[in-house]
């Protein structure tokens, strides 16, 4: 009985040692939203083995921080709307394709969770869709370095009317609302801070409805993602959604 009693015992500290790895529990893929509250929002996204975990909180009052944890790289951004200043924080590598095919499905879940009309989003949800916009045209494979801005260097409105329009820098080209208003080619909504739109666009007014000179200038590669980085925080939505359809 004794001996049965130690084999017993061996076999059990053999299982329980055994050099096999534990079974890895895998992420659920697709959309997480962890919290969301009036100081919070914290989301995850996961597809093919990438991830990105989104956290959006207000660290005092008007003063939000917001990080996008790629692992890496984890690009971040501080917005304080109290000084008018904002600050691009990324580190660690260049984004890569793969990492950069999460942002769209990403912005679409957070623009569900969301209200759908600008103005009745809170100060976390709006920063959330704002700068959630602004990443869908950080450059992929660049090395992203650090940099500030400032609103008081101001934006410039442009008509939300689709027409030939001037955007600046000398240049006039297409640009205002509408999914046929692309310039000849690529997305329309040209000059939108925010997600482009097209003839299988995502619901109306998705992201924000500001209209700049330098949203359009970049939409064109005329201009670079930095110098639309007060428009993407700041620039006060110009243009109504009202009635526009999925093209706003």
């Amino acid at each position: 009985m004794k001996r049965l009693v130690l084999c017993a015992v061996m076999v059990a500290m053999a299982v329980g040692c055994s050099s096999e790895p534990a079974e890895q529990v895998n992420e659920a893929e697709g959309f997480t939203l962890h919290q969301h509250d009036a100081t919070t929002l914290e989301a995850t996204y996961r597809s093919g083995g990438e991830s990105v975990h989104a956290l959006v909180t207000e660290v005092a009052p008007n003063v939000v921080e917001v990080t996008y944890d790629f692992g890496d790289p984890v690009i971040g951004f501080r917005v304080d709307y109290n000084q008018g200043v904002g600050n691009f924080t990324p580190s660690g590598k260049a984004l890569d394709a793969a990492q950069a095919r999460l942002i769209d499905p990403l912005f679409a879940e957070i623009s569900k969770v969301v209200p759908q009309e600008d103005t009745q989003r809170t100060r976390i949800e709006d920063v959330a869709v704002r700068q959630t916009s602004f990443l869908q045209i950080v450059p992929v494979g660049e090395l992203l370095t650090p940099y500030s801005y400032v609103s008081e260097r101001g934006w410039v409105h442009i008509s939300c009317t689709c027409g030939n329009q001037y955007i600046g820098s000398g240049y006039y080209r297409q640009a205002g609302r509408g999914c046929g208003c692309n310039g000849g080619s690529g997305n329309g909504c040209k000059g939108r801070c925010g997600q482009g739109c097209g003839i299988t666009s995502t619901p109306a007014c998705v992201g924000t409805t500001a209209y700049t000179q330098d949203c359009a200038k970049h939409d064109y590669g005329l201009g670079s993602f930095a110098a639309a980085s007060d428009d993407y925080s700041f620039a006060g939505n110009n243009c109504s959604c009202s009635g526009v359809g999925t093209c706003s």
